[in-house]
């Protein structure tokens, strides 16, 4: 599965970002989906190793507090579908 993930993230893309929170009615910022995606990019085999605790706060502290409550139930979402 790591494999597969890593493939998708070279490929990730910002525009990726807004239209899954576009798709899944999340009103996210531009800012915010490029801090979504640079923390993606560059943190997604800490979050597949389960080293996620440091990176949750970071993204709490910028991101709108309703972004990331969005963003947080869909990672979960998807960490309990596919790292589990």
């Amino acid at each position: 599965m790591e494999y597969l993930i890593k493939e998708y993230i070279k490929k990730l893309e910002v525009n990726d970002i807004k239209k899954f929170a576009l798709k899944n009615n999340i009103n996210i910022t531009d800012s915010e989906a490029i801090i979504l995606y640079t923390y993606a990019k560059n943190n997604y085999q800490d979050i597949i190793n389960g080293n996620d605790k440091e990176i949750i706060k970071e993204l709490k502290n910028k991101l709108s507090s309703n972004t990331f409550k969005d963003a947080y139930k869909f990672y979960l979402e998807y960490k309990i579908k596919y790292l589990k």
